[in-house]
């Protein structure tokens, strides 16, 4: 027959391990618990894992495009109240004007002060920033669109509208005074119209791109995001009121200041068409991404359901198994206390 020696320190180390393997599934428990997902995701997902990965890829692209759409909205709603700023205006000038060839005689203000103010406050809204971007310049938005015509010394678009002026008068042979209806409209429909088109308009008047910019707003979805100044709309609307600016108090006979006004008024009437069209196709593109916004608003909660499947623990499942486990490591502690305090002395015959 043999015996097996079993010491109270054998008992006690050997309860080692399982008490520091619930401490670790306890301090587990207790982190899952307080953020509501396993402690060790690939461990519990396993093959999953990568599947989880791409669900929050995919999740992160989603609100990545959200927030810049956020700043695009925010440019676009600055770039349309801007518009409607200068459509407002436009359609004040028209009013003014209309009254003005009814009535030249006594109407007020003159042509120079509705010229005047119409363009400043159009150089103005046309230079108007968002996000430290100008709105109306294009691909070109660090640089302010829109050169200012009454700017000192005088801008290259004042003195080419000097220049060609008198250029007019030399061959008509006249003075401002004495130039004929027919010669003044012929310059304004010529040589001054020129001065708002082309290489002369990008050279004096426009420092904005004519390519927009563009942005992703949603996955493998681009959209149009911008307008510029080189626009028939702007164009026409400045040339309106750049006329009546420079020669709304030059001294014309009244037949050729109402060439003038006439051609003012429908310049204008052009341009708030065409920026009409312009804020509507802004509008559009507004909508897009509004919409893609949405539709992705849709996607992401359906993507956190998913993650959370397979992220989330059961909260409940783990209060109780974190009470049970304390319960455990409780005993287990009390045990080898008492394991500790056994000796072989407490057993052994007094003498």
């Amino acid at each position: 027959m043999t015996t097996t020696n079993i010491s109270s320190n054998y008992l006690t180390t050997a309860m080692l391990p399982s008490i520091a393997q619930t401490q670790a599934t306890l301090a587990a428990d207790g982190v899952e618990l307080s953020t509501g997902q396993y402690a060790n995701l690939g461990l519990q997902l396993g093959d999953q894992s990568g599947y989880e990965l791409s669900l929050k890829n995919e999740y992160q692209q989603l609100q990545s495009l959200t927030t810049s759409n956020t700043v695009v909205t925010t440019d676009m709603t600055t770039a349309q109240d801007a518009l409607n700023a200068i459509l407002s205006d436009a359609q004040s000038a028209q009013s003014s004007l209309t009254t003005w060839t009814s009535n030249a005689a006594t109407s007020s203000p003159t042509l120079e002060t509705i010229g005047a103010d119409g363009l400043q406050a159009l150089t103005s809204m046309a230079n108007t920033t968002s996000n430290g971007a100008y709105v109306f310049g294009g691909v070109n938005n660090g640089v302010a669109p829109m050169n200012d015509y009454f700017s000192t010394p005088a801008s290259a678009a004042s003195t080419a509208v000097s220049n060609a002026f008198t250029s007019a008068l030399t061959a008509a042979g006249a003075t401002p005074s004495t130039i004929s209806a027919s010669d003044m409209q012929t310059f304004l429909n010529g040589p001054f119209a020129a001065l708002f088109t082309g290489s002369s308009w990008t050279s004096d008047w426009s420092n904005a791109s004519s390519t927009n910019t563009t942005a992703e707003i949603a996955p493998g979805q681009t959209s149009v995001t911008s307008t510029n100044i080189n626009q028939p709309g702007f164009q026409d609307i400045t040339e309106g009121y750049t006329m009546l600016a420079a020669f709304g108090n030059a001294g014309l006979s009244p037949s050729a200041q109402q060439a003038v006004a006439s051609t003012a008024l429908s310049l204008i009437s052009q341009g708030v068409t065409a920026l009409t069209s312009q804020t509507a196709n802004l509008g559009s593109s507004m909508a897009q991404v509004t919409n893609a916004t949405n539709s992705m608003s849709s996607q992401m909660t359906i993507l956190q359901t998913q993650i959370g499947n397979l992220d989330n623990v059961n909260s409940s499942a783990v209060a109780t198994q974190l009470t049970q486990l304390s319960t455990q490591l409780e005993t287990a502690y009390q045990l080898t206390s008492q394991i500790t305090k056994l000796s072989l002395a407490q057993y052994l015959p007094v003498a």
